[in-house]
């Protein structure tokens, strides 16, 4: 009886994930959106590569213009997006971060022959990059940092395109701009015969400042040619300060978050222009705090189910494998146990009074034979008025009420056998 309801228990339990992975096997999300800069943005490129790669496990990926890293978080806190590019040193504290994806060097292209670093922008009109661009306030804190401001200087607030046309027009000095090196106006600008890269030479110096401030920058630097081996671009070695692109959320779920992560891992783990293979993404030095599937990611990238199955499907079984081991797991020794201990413990203790009745018969019974006239009228007696007890008694379980009828009959016969004994002895 016992192996039979542990079976229905059994079977019982393992019909329920059946069940919840018939419900949850298509009710994963079915889109998302991600705030990218423009077009023209290294951001945009990796948010095409990234569309990709998600379609292949049924999600759909929408890709939103921005002005910048500030309007994409501005999206982001308002839910418009569900994801956004956005660039360190220009995040908002409520986010959440999933990892870095690439270094991002702060490119500061000149045209004046007497501008050599930044200091030497006091005076020249700089293009500082539109209001909603990730560029603009680290542009205005390097600026800051060497007494430069609108007094002293003019400052334009133009989109990277127009900054791009101005400079090349001599209608400003310089310009900054913040982007991984496969930005397609980087690549222009690059090109363009009239227009120099400044050499932050000072880097180091500019990287321990900003340590100071709990503010991390990253050294890096773009070798003589390494740009473009066949034009010589460029001409010697330049010295970088780069920042990092990040991927952040605001309330996105621990599986999107994750699949979010495994896409950035194929796409951001080959190597660039100025890191090693498997760099990136990584989860070093946050400047934001950490999405708790970011955390899980980064101690355990892959499991069982995911190298064997697809990513929702790999999910479902993770979701069913940490209610077996939470609940399920648990209730089963707990159903074993009642069953095993509890109940049989129960039976014995509801059972205390059926033993102590039979214990008295069986003592009676076995003694009928040597017992004389005198002894066996008062055990008839005792029986008599045990027999009246247990007729009396009525909080008997239902699981004994056959012994307890049992126990009545044995009763009777015995006092038949009594009875026949005093006869048997009064006749002598």
């Amino acid at each position: 009886m016992n192996a039979l309801k542990l079976s229905l228990i059994f079977i019982i339990l393992l019909l329920l994930p059946i069940l919840y992975i018939l419900l949850d096997r298509n009710n994963h999300i079915k889109s998302i959106k991600i705030a990218v800069s423009d077009k023209s943005s290294a951001y945009y490129k990796d948010a095409l590569k990234y569309k990709e790669e998600l379609k292949k496990e049924g999600i759909t990926l929408e890709l939103v213009c921005t002005k910048g890293s500030v309007e994409s978080q501005e999206k982001l806190l308002k839910s418009e997006v569900d994801f956004a590019f956005i660039k360190a040193g220009t995040e908002k504290e409520k986010l959440l971060a999933l990892a870095n994806v690439a270094y991002e060097p702060i490119w500061i292209f000149y045209n004046n022959q007497k501008i050599s670093d930044l200091k030497s922008l006091k005076g020249k009109r700089i293009a500082i990059s539109i209001k909603g661009s990730g560029i603009r306030p680290i542009a205005r804190e390097l600026l800051n940092l060497v007494g430069i401001n609108n007094f002293n200087s003019k400052l334009y607030f133009f989109s990277n395109k127009e900054a791009l046309k101005a400079l090349e027009s001599y209608k400003i000095d310089a310009m900054f701009y913040i982007s991984a090196p496969n930005s397609s106006i980087l690549n222009e600008l690059m090109l363009i015969p009239n227009i120099h890269l400044m050499d932050f030479k000072e880097a180091n110096s500019y990287r321990q400042f900003f340590i100071q401030k709990h503010k991390y920058v990253h050294v890096v630097k773009l070798y003589s040619h390494g740009f473009n081996m066949r034009r010589e671009i460029p001409k010697t070695t330049h010295t970088l300060l780069a920042t990092t692109a990040m991927l952040v959320t605001y309330k996105s779920s621990d599986e999107i978050v994750r699949l979010m992560l495994k896409v950035a891992q194929r796409i951001h783990q080959h190597m660039g222009l100025f890191y090693d293979e498997n760099t990136f993404p990584n989860a070093s030095m946050l400047t934001l705090k950490q999405h708790k599937a970011s955390k899980y990611y980064f101690r355990k990238k892959s499991n069982y189910y995911e190298e064997n199955y697809s990513f929702w499907t790999a999910q479902t079984l993770t979701k069913i494998q940490n209610i077996v081991l939470k609940y399920i797991l648990p209730l089963v020794t707990i159903f074993g146990f009642f069953i095993e201990v509890i109940i049989p413990a129960y039976h014995l203790y509801t059972r205390r009074k059926l033993n102590s009745w039979y214990e008295t018969i069986n003592q009676i019974d076995t003694n009928i034979e040597n017992l004389n006239l005198h002894d066996l009228n008062g055990q008839r007696l005792r029986l008599q008025s045990l027999l009246s007890e247990i007729r009396a008694t009525d909080d008997i379980p239902a699981e004994h009420m056959e012994i307890f009828y049992t126990i009545q009959n044995q009763i009777v016969n015995i006092l038949d056998d009594i009875d026949k004994r005093i006869e048997f002895l009064t006749s002598r």
